[in-house]
């Protein structure tokens, strides 16, 4: 059964987590040609599609469309790299060819040529291995942490000619006109070369799925990316009424602002992603903010403490990576083959909005955390904290009635607990749990003893997350073994991490009015009337007292006394 989705990635730091998403995606993928790797437990056909280059070259790319500004790419043509073979290249070209064909007298013109931006090494090493002149660039220590300049310098995935669209009226430039509201999105929109651009794209995409699950999108919701998904998100909903999940994201510092007042950037921050989550509650089915930091609205202070990771908390290419480690773990539930019963993105949004709650909060376990040598019934039974570290900002979740999705892989069927002939499996049956005979049967009753009157819904796959060059394996701390379990012991002495288990959850909870009602307090702070960004880019005064309304009725549905 077809169960497409359309992903959809809108800004800078997007781009930055999708592009690691859609790297640790294919990391993943078989090309065993003789078939003796064992079939993959997730179904890539979700989030991918099949499709031909101009020389009828089979491709498999991501049913995705990216928006960035201008200047991004560097290198790579916009249309990508697997459909340029028989095009000709601008630079190949001579300067008379080019003056001929536009019909134009070659004395009167002038012909200015700007020299393509050169390729990173990993780029340049990734192009020969494809060619069969090299295939050790995992060898290498390609120092991504220091030298990664955007997203493009550690992308391995090829794209699709109608994946990648840039703005070119802005650029990340802090010399030119600036992206940094979101009634710039807005406007963007408004501009009908654009947003038709877009939707016919989308509408190619949605014509070749056989059964449409509905979109997912990554949305940049601190600058002007806010406005454009907002609007796009608008047009979704009501040309095709179909599920949509979002992640906002909050970079772990601010892009090219050149304005020097640290006060005012962190309001227009506020002021930004206020009104990206007062239309979010309108236009989409579920929306989970994302970021690495802790807090997130006046300051972007206290990073995320994660056990056996360590991370430089301002760096995309990083904390990037920690997102899209969620993403990838989390969204299991919507792509693995042979669905259970609710394993589908509708399932996931409607469980996880009850009562007009469409708001829900995110958390990560990197790497899941068991010893080497040890049992999933033996780790659970001893372990007294929160299994996964929170990704939501302005948000501590407890244990107040929570509804949650959990993502749970690489714990093998060897490790949920000792046979019953075994000798030291007699402590382990005097536990409940040892009735459990899965992975996903032995989490549920974790939850349901830890958590009161709560709703989880649990997927399981055996298959562990592959961490290949360009993932920053630096992250992974010494006494994280190759296999992603901990050793008893810290070695001294790091190891390159092959593959490690994660979990992820999504979770929905009363808790996160505490996170709604900061985000209120510290808009309602700010006079509108002193950044007139926001007014020169077309925000009416009626609307924004519209939106703040509308947010704080939405925090209140997150009251315990809540009524419909």
């Amino acid at each position: 059964m077809a169960r497409e989705i359309l992903t959809l990635q809108l800004g800078n730091y997007a781009n930055y987590v999708g592009t690691h998403w859609w790297n640790i995606q294919e990391a993943s993928f078989n090309y065993d040609p003789n078939g003796t790797d064992q079939p993959s437990e997730v179904d890539h056909d979700v989030l991918y599609r099949e499709g031909r280059t101009l020389t009828r070259q089979t491709t498999y790319t991501p049913r995705m469309l990216l928006v960035d500004l201008k200047g991004t790419l560097k290198f790579m043509p916009k249309e990508g790299e697997l459909y340029q073979a028989n095009r000709g290249q601008l630079g190949s070209v001579e300067e008379e060819e080019l003056v001929g064909g536009i019909g134009w007298d070659a004395g009167k013109v002038e012909v200015i040529r700007k020299d393509p931006a050169e390729k990173c090494e990993y780029q340049r090493d990734l192009v020969q291995s494809e060619n069969g002149e090299d295939d050790d660039e995992e060898e290498k220590d390609y120092n991504f942490k220091d030298t990664v300049q955007d997203w493009i310098d550690y992308s391995y995935s090829r794209y699709h000619p109608r994946s990648i669209n840039m703005v070119n009226e802005y650029s990340h430039s802090k010399e030119e006109n600036l992206f940094d509201t979101i009634t710039n999105g807005m406007e963007l929109w408004r501009n009908y070369d654009f947003q038709d651009d877009i939707t016919d794209k989308v509408r190619q995409y949605v014509e070749e799925c056989d059964g449409c699950q509905g979109f997912q999108t990554l949305l940049d919701c601190v600058d002007g990316f806010a406005g454009l998904g907002v609007k796009c998100l608008e047009h979704l909903q009501d040309e095709y009424g179909k599920a949509s999940l979002v992640f906002p994201l909050v970079p772990p510092k601010m892009l090219n602002f050149k304005n020097a007042d640290d006060v005012m950037t962190s309001s227009i921050r506020v002021v930004n992603t206020a009104l990206c989550f007062s239309n979010l509650i309108e236009s989409c089915s579920l929306f989970v903010p994302l970021s690495t930091m802790g807090r997130c609205w006046r300051n972007l202070d206290q990073p995320r403490s994660f056990p056996h990771v360590a991370y430089e908390d301002s760096n995309f290419y990083q904390t990037s990576a920690l997102l899209a480690t969620f993403l990838d773990t989390a969204s299991l539930r919507y792509r693995m083959k042979n669905p259970a019963e609710g394993n589908y993105l509708p399932s996931l949004c409607g469980d996880l909005s009850p009562y007009g709650r469409k708001m829900a909060a995110a958390g990560l376990a990197l790497p899941f955390g068991m010893n080497n040598s040890e049992d999933l019934i033996d780790f659970l039974d001893s372990h007294e904290q929160q299994l996964h570290t929170q990704l939501t900002p302005n948000a501590n979740l407890g244990k107040k009635y929570p509804f949650q999705s959990v993502s749970i892989r690489g714990i093998p069927r060897s490790k949920l607990k000792r046979p019953p002939t075994a000798k030291s499996a007699q402590r382990q049956q005097r536990m409940a749990a040892y009735r459990c005979d899965s992975v996903s049967e032995m989490i549920q009753f974790y939850y349901q003893c830890q958590l009161h009157a709560s709703l989880s819904h649990v997927t399981a796959c055996g298959a562990p997350m592959d961490l290949r060059t360009p993932f920053p394996n630096e992250l992974l701390q010494s006494r994280v073994g190759c296999d992603g379990f901990l050793h008893e012991f810290d070695l001294g002495v790091k190891q390159k991490v092959i593959s490690t288990p994660t979990l992820a959850v999504i979770q929905s909870s009363g808790d996160l009015a505490d996170s709604l009602d900061s985000l209120h307090r510290e808009v309602s702070r700010i006079k509108i009337a002193k950044l007139s960004r926001f007014a020169e880019s077309g925000l009416e005064q009626e609307d924004y007292k519209e939106s703040l309304e509308r947010l704080l009725d939405f925090k209140e549905k997150y009251d315990d006394n809540y009524e419909l």
